[in-house]
């Protein structure tokens, strides 16, 4: 997971650097990051204690390759038992071909003890010209799965190491060149030692008990004066000593123990391999060596050499187990008897020309020959049985979150019993219990209990004295009376189990809730003392009328348990303002666990960091609070106004934001997991801007989720702006068994289950089958069925909403993948989308893939993640048991589709008669009972739609328009729904009429007047017609008729019937002229006048009102007269 660094942070960070550097002294200081380490006379940085160690050498965040080429220097024995993630000095990536040790270090006869390593020994590489002398590891812990050749001191030796050991210490690694001392030598060691080591290579070659490679390639190793005192177990070319002895000399050196090859050949009890070259002087081997084939010192030259190396001086115990038959024929080997290599005179032989190099008791080494300079660890006296080992097996309860004993039983360890394992076996042997086990790169685990199995990711776990084991069963080592605690662990219970007196005392101390008013006592409170007790709901309780306040706030968060036990807790409302953060029943909780409660009818409303249960779960790695959310569901709907920072809300229907956390000195982990939980909440983030993007982070579960989420679901519709999904907005942590049946709307990265996913998620075994839709109006970008973004791993997932596709990169799986859907490291694994979308248009499966024909691989992944709908639904179906059927999905999707197809004019004119027709056959395509199920207020209004339009081509509609010319004292009467127009007699200088362009009987193909109408008006009872040119004109390319000054003037007061005529039809008009006295004095005419150039008028039909355009003239009233509408002739 993702460590963030705040700006105000880092800036502080580096103002302090550049402080301090400027003004410390350059001879005697070395700053870096929070400690400054003293020199000693010889340049030495002294180094006084485990975290200065970790902080300049091994820190996983701060390995900084200037540190790499200095002297260091111990003060002290050093501890390392609380750091659990550690880095290897010199080491950025698993193999180094240039060394980045290349300073000198002096362990000053101190011990490093404790240490646990996972991905090769204490040093990474050390340079040819650099040093590590003087110095002890002990109880060291080191696995390796990826990192090359290596040792429990150092991977790879190009310079100079003496003096050194390794004791009581393991290796667990699937790499050739395993050695448990060093991996690869090229360089020098002498005075070393390994003392009661396991090296646990089991499917590797070339692995030694000492080092696995000795010289390599053009390069020569030297080795003198070390022993290794080690059980050994590889696949092939595994010896006492050394794996493969390729180039160089070995002298003065001896292996006991045991050496195991489980290819059973290709073994020696002192090298594997031991090819020309190659040199072993004065070296003996007594220890078991378990194969068919090889040697009882060396085993063989290799397939890759010609000649074997040389033996001089050599000597193995035979009275040890050994191959039945020898690979390789090597001169200067003698065997000799316990007695005769523990005998004075094997003293002499085996020191031949070096006599002061070896030395000679009873009380050490088992009384043979051992090294001056490098002690061995007294013969230990016989020791008595070790005390009984107690066992305890429990089991977990996923739906109560509670452990339970199921059994307890002892065993008594034999002689040979050394780890763990080796009890267990003995106690299944006497019928005390059962288990299952598999072997993998890191030994044995456990599989299943007394027949309870624990599928991945869950696992059987096991606590010693109440301390969770660093190490495997196959490697843990006991002492005797210990008591063994063998638990289930999974995500529900964080692999943890809590003390075995609180699993076999689980009381608890808690405050009842029985009415509204004992729930009232944690509303708005900021006690921490109140916040950290633990609470059960003893009812229903129904927050009617209440304004709830959060309980608690981000920065005194709920640390207790709250447990529903499944009641529910009915209108819950609560309203923030817009910069509120922390919103919902909990504002934030932090070690807690909260289960088996339901909350119904909620209404939550605030700024940011929002949810029905909770705003934030906080976590506290450095505490081990964890927060475990289980067994609850919610209903209602969160409505997030604010930002948390810039274009991020954290909205979710459940949690705003489910959080992780790290310790940056012990590197433990603490986690957010959320197991069977439930949201049905609608979810809307949005803060009123223009730009729709803004409010990011926004799910229909959880908007941020960092933590682990397992077997949940979402149904609520979700509206937002960036990082929006169905399920979660941004996945930052783990999602498994889980679905989301929303639908989802957004501006940029949206999908049925998440926004968007970081690089370091994983996502398995869920589907999403809500539509997709980007916001209107917006240029949405990465729009896909399933997500927006996939930068995570993504494993069995199907999605078959349909997606209406964005501006940028749509897919009916994800609009935009950055990952491998190929080879051994694909991070996205049989995956499905729906690629039909709205349009009925076909999709890409992702949309950033770029279809390349000469990588048939990924055409073939890309091809197979496209599917249809229907096929998408029956996938479901088959891998998730769900009940789709796609019949009526596909019929809501028809409906859908035929909606948006409806389109109602505004206004309706008589070219809408297309549109309208086209609306109409597309509900017609529906069959009458999907019909029944349109939205009504779409399928009203087309109708009505079409019966205006018939009107209109049934009743034509006219339109005066005043001109500039026109005396301002005219005025509009309004008589019931329709209009008269009224002139005062001789003040008229103009007046034009127009013709309902759209009304296609009036005017020709270029859209002017007919040629053939026919203007005329009735005078006395008289129809006149009016000549063209002298009584009115017509302007090009329009049916607006304009009547001359002098033709309006000659109209005594009165009222006129006008009619305009062609071959089609006819339509009437009525003027009315008044005298001068009549018009004096109407100061109500007036003001009528004025209200009607500003708005449209009244024709007696409302839906057609907006058939007449305003003319861009000085003084402006359009009139529709009623009055005059005939039907036309056909």
């Amino acid at each position: 997971m993702k460590t963030l660094l705040t700006k105000s942070k880092l800036y502080a960070l580096i103002l302090a650097f550049f402080l301090v550097v400027s003004t410390m002294p350059l001879t005697a200081q070395n700053v870096f990051a929070e400690t400054t380490l003293g020199v000693d006379s010889d340049g030495y940085l002294l180094i006084t204690s485990e975290d200065e160690l970790v902080e300049h050498l091994m820190s996983a965040n701060k390995a900084y390759k200037s540190e790499l080429s200095k002297n260091f220097r111990l003060t002290k024995d050093l501890d390392l038992s609380k750091y659990t993630k550690l880095k290897n000095i010199g080491r950025s990536a698993n193999y180094e071909s240039n060394p980045l040790f290349k300073g000198n270090f002096d362990g000053n006869g101190h011990t490093i003890r404790n240490v646990n390593l996972s991905e090769g020994g204490i040093f990474s590489n050390i340079d040819a010209n650099a040093s590590v002398k003087n110095l002890s590891i002990e109880n060291a812990s080191v696995s390796a799965k990826s990192t090359e050749y290596p040792g429990i001191l150092a991977s790879k030796n190009l310079g100079t190491i003496e003096n050194c050991k390794v004791v009581n210490s393991n290796i667990n690694s699937s790499q050739s060149g395993t050695g448990g001392f060093v991996g690869q030598n090229v360089g020098t060691i002498s005075k070393s030692a390994v003392i009661n080591t396991n090296v646990n290579a089991e499917k590797s070659m070339q692995v030694g008990g000492f080092a696995g490679f000795n010289g390599y390639s053009s390069k020569f190793g030297t080795i003198d004066q070390c022993f290794a005192d080690a059980n050994v177990v590889g696949s092939a070319n595994v010896g006492g000593f050394v794996g493969k002895a390729e180039k160089g000399n070995i002298s003065n050196t001896y292996a006991v123990g045991s050496v195991k090859a489980n290819s059973n050949e290709k073994i020696g009890g002192f090298a594997g391999i031991l090819a020309s070259p190659s040199q072993l002087k004065n070296v003996y081997a007594s220890n078991d060596v378990n194969a068919s084939s090889g040697g009882p010192l060396a085993g063989w030259k290799g397939s890759s050499f010609s000649n074997p190396g040389e033996v001089v001086n050599g000597y193995y115990n035979s009275d040890k187990p050994k191959p039945a038959t020898e690979m390789q024929a090597y001169g200067g080997i003698t065997a000799k008897t316990t007695a005769e290599m523990t005998a004075p005179a094997f003293l002499n032989s085996i020191a031949g020309d070096s006599s002061s190099v070896w030395t000679q008791d009873a009380n050490h080494n088992n009384g043979m020959p051992y090294l001056s300079a490098v002690l061995p660890p007294e013969t230990a006296p016989l020791v008595p049985p070790k005390a009984p080992v107690k066992f305890v097996i429990c089991n977990y309860n996923k739906d109560t979150n509670t452990f339970k004993k199921l059994k307890e039983f002892t065993v008594q360890p034999e002689k040979e019993d050394s780890v763990v394992l080796d009890l267990m076996k003995r106690a299944k042997a006497e019928n005390k219990f059962t288990f299952t086990s598999e072997e993998s790169t890191w030994g044995e685990f456990v599989t299943s209990i007394d027949d309870i199995d624990a599928p991945k990711p869950d696992g059987w776990m096991f606590n010693v004295n109440d301390v969770q084991s660093p190490v495997g069963v196959s490697s843990a080592s006991f002492n005797g009376g210990e008591t063994i605690l063998w638990f289930y662990g999974c995500d529900q219970n964080h692999y943890k189990a809590p003390p075995l007196a609180k699993i076999e005392n689980p009381a608890e101390e808690f405050v009842e809730i029985n009415s509204k008013e004992d729930l009232m006592k944690l509303s708005g409170s900021n006690d921490d003392q109140l916040l950290s007790k633990n609470y059960k709901l003893n009812k229903d309780i129904d927050l009617s009328g209440v304004n709830f306040e959060p309980i608690g706030s981000l920065e005194h968060p709920f640390t207790g348990k709250f447990f529903g036990q499944k009641h529910t807790i009915k209108n819950l409302n609560i309203e923030k303002d817009k910069d509120s953060k922390g919103v919902g029943f909990f504002a934030a909780i932090k070690g807690a666990v909260v289960k088996d409660l339901k909350i119904e009818n909620a209404k939550v409303k605030g700024g940011a960091v929002i949810g029905v249960l909770v705003g934030e779960a906080q976590v506290d790695a450095s505490a081990g609070k964890n927060n475990l959310i289980a067994q609850c569901n919610v209903s209602g709907i969160v409505e997030a106004k604010g930002e948390r920072v810039i274009k991020v809300a954290d909205a979710g229907g459940l949690v705003g934001a489910a959080q992780e956390a790290t310790d940056p000195n012990t590197y433990d982990y603490a986690t957010t997991t959320i197991f069977d939980a439930h949201a049905d909440v609608k979810v809307t983030a949005d803060v009123g801007a223009k730009d729709k993007a803004i409010s990011g982070h926004v799910g229909g579960l959880v908007g941020h989720n960092k933590g682990k989420i397992i077997d949940s679901s979402s149904k609520g519709d979700v509206l937002g702006g960036n990082t929006t999904g169905g399920l979660v907005g941004y996945n930052d942590g783990s999602v498994r068994g889980s679905k989301s049946t929303g639908n989802v709307k957004g501006a940029f990265n949206v999908g049925g289950f998440f926004g968007a996913s970081g690089p370091y998620s994983a996502t398995k075994d869920s589907y999403s089958t809500g539509d997709v839709k980007p916001v209107e109006n917006t240029k949405a970008e990465f729009i896909g069925g399933f997500a927006g973004t996939i930068s995570g791993k993504v494993e069995n997932c199907i999605s078959t909403g349909t997606v209406t596709p964005g501006w940028s990169w749509n897919g009916g799986f994800a609009g935009k993948i950055d990952g491998s859907l190929t080879g051994p490291n694909a991070t996205i694994k049989d995956v499905y989308g729906n690629c039909n979308d709205f349009n009925n248009e076909t999709l890409k499966a992702f949309g950033n893939y770029m279809p390349n024909p000469s990588d048939t691989a990924l055409t073939a992944a890309a091809e197979k993640m496209q599917v249809d709908k229907k096929t998408s639904e029956n996938l479901v179906n088959e891998k998730f048991g769900a009940n789709i059927n796609h019949d009526d999905t596909q019929s809501k999707l028809d409906i859908e589709r035929v909606e948006a197809k409806i389109v109602v004019p505004n206004p309706v004119l008589l070219d809408s008669e297309d549109v309208l027709n086209s609306s109409r056959a597309a509900v017609n395509s529906l069959t009458k009972e999907q019909q029944k199920k349109l939205n009504k207020d779409k399928l009203e209004a087309l109708e009505k739609a079409e019966k205006t339009l018939n009107k209109i081509k049934t009743e034509p509609t006219l339109g005066f328009l005043d001109s500039a010319a026109l005396n301002k004292d005219f005025n509009v009467e309004f008589d019931g729904s329709f209009g008269k127009i009224k002139f005062e007699e001789g003040k008229a200088k103009g007046l034009k009429l127009r013709v309902d362009s759209d009304y296609k009987y009036f005017a020709d193909a270029s859209g002017n007047l007919h040629p053939k109408a026919k203007v005329s008006i009735k005078i006395d009872g008289v129809e006149k017609t009016l000549a063209y040119g002298t009584d009115y004109t017509s302007e090009e390319g329009s049916t607006i008729i304009s009547f001359s000054s002098s033709f309006l003037k000659s109209l005594k007061p009165g009222s006129y019937v006008g009619r305009i005529q062609t071959n089609a039809g006819y339509a009437e008009f009525t003027l009315a002229i008044q005298s001068k006295q009549a018009a004096i004095g109407q100061t109500t005419g007036g003001q009528a006048t004025r209200k009607a150039r500003l708005g449209r008028v009244n024709t007696g039909d409302s839906t057609n009102t907006a058939a007449f355009v305003i003319f861009p003239v000085a003084i402006i009233a359009t009139i529709g007269l009623s009055l005059g509408r005939k039907k036309l002739n056909k």
